[in-house]
């Protein structure tokens, strides 16, 4: 694969200096990783929904399209804070280290961060990067992004690239090289971060203590459900003595759900967000959700699943109709429990609930 690509935008950052870095550590915030009384993060909503007049009975709708909590509407405003948190706690770590390194960082790298992604992962980061004041995202599209998405990115806090990401897998080392990002941090391979447990913590104990039977949520790149499973993983093996804090219900509850992702049947499917080129970095593959079910650490209905267009459709259309602003890839989780219903799959004496991602770039 030839991995020749297109600078369709650059903004210029200065090199690092101590104002800087005096700037991130005392101006982003420090919040509690796990205290209740002090959370990092404002719950989002829970939405009652009844759609018995349509036949689908009552599901309830975790509403990530809030503005209150989510300044850009979307849950990845929640993974684009702790990037933000990273770049504090980076700050601090120099000036730790300051006369160590004989007060001079003129020669040290400005972290910058690069994703792959066509849509709300960059909109969230710009938004925070550019809050705070550190150095733009360095975003990695796809050759086929939407007219209206690229026009979009381009008009917010980023570098953007574009490659055709389609031909093979890039390894970490390529992703960098194609963002000008050699001695940075793909945030889209990097794991040392633990994306699995950090990025939606908050988010998946909201929805533990809204005690569901099954959970809906959209599979993109797979952070999300990532998350649920961690958790509900993490959740286990704490019952010992070290449960965490913001935990309300029991733990046999939470390794009882089931946690659903969804993902479109067709390739050009409305939900387009969530079919990339290619999808390596992975944490959980089918083999790790076997073993989950098997241990049961979740729920026996727990994996993902395809969900045809009409049903996407449908549900895109149900939750605008009822005020929840959504795109066809935050509503695809509606849609496979739609889809589930009209199969004989739901138990109506059970709670049902559907994440809604938030609202498209």
């Amino acid at each position: 694969m030839s991995l020749d690509r297109l600078v369709v935008k650059e903004i210029y950052f200065p090199v690092l200096n101590w104002d800087l870095i005096e700037r991130w550590a005392d101006e982003i915030p420090v919040f509690s990783e796990n205290d209740p009384t002090h959370p990092e993060w404002k719950s989002t909503p829970v939405i009652p929904l009844d759609l018995s007049s349509e036949s689908y009975g009552l599901v309830y709708i975790k509403n990530e399209a809030d503005l209150k909590s989510n300044p850009t509407g979307t849950f990845k405003d929640r993974m684009a804070w702790e990037i933000t948190a990273l770049h504090r706690d980076y700050a601090r770590g120099l000036m730790l280290k300051k006369k160590y390194i004989d007060g001079n960082v003129e020669e040290q790298s400005v972290p910058r961060i690069t994703l792959i992604t066509n849509g709300n992962a960059g909109t969230s980061l710009a938004y925070f990067f550019k809050k705070y004041g550190l150095p733009p995202p360095k975003l990695l599209v796809s050759r086929d992004i939407s007219k209206e998405n690229l026009e979009s990115l381009k008009g917010l806090y980023t570098d953007i690239y574009m490659a055709d990401l389609e031909e093979k897998s890039l390894t970490p080392e390529e992703i960098k090289r194609l963002t000008n990002n050699e001695n940075g941090l793909d945030i889209t391979s990097t794991f040392i971060l633990q994306p699995e447990l950090i990025f939606y913590d908050w988010h998946v104990h909201e929805t533990f203590n809204e005690s569901p039977d099954e959970i809906y949520v959209p599979y993109g790149s797979g952070r999300l459900m990532e998350n649920y499973l961690a958790w509900q993983e993490r959740t286990m093996r704490n019952d010992a003595g070290n449960k965490d804090p913001r935990l309300k219900i029991p733990v046999g509850k939470v390794v009882s759900m089931d946690i659903l992702g969804a993902i479109p049947e067709e390739k050009d499917s409305s939900a387009n967000l969530l079919t990339p080129a290619y999808n390596p970095f992975n944490i959980f593959d089918d083999n790790d959700l076997s073993a989950l079910i098997n241990l049961s650490w979740t729920g026996k209905n727990t994996g993902i699943y395809k969900v045809r267009e009409e049903r996407i459709r449908e549900a895109y259309s149900i939750m605008n109709r009822n005020g929840i602003p959504t795109s066809p890839s935050g509503a695809i989780s509606l849609g496979l429990y739609l889809q589930r219903y009209e199969e004989a799959k739901i138990d109506p004496t059970k709670k049902s609930l559907v994440v809604n991602t938030g609202q498209g770039i």
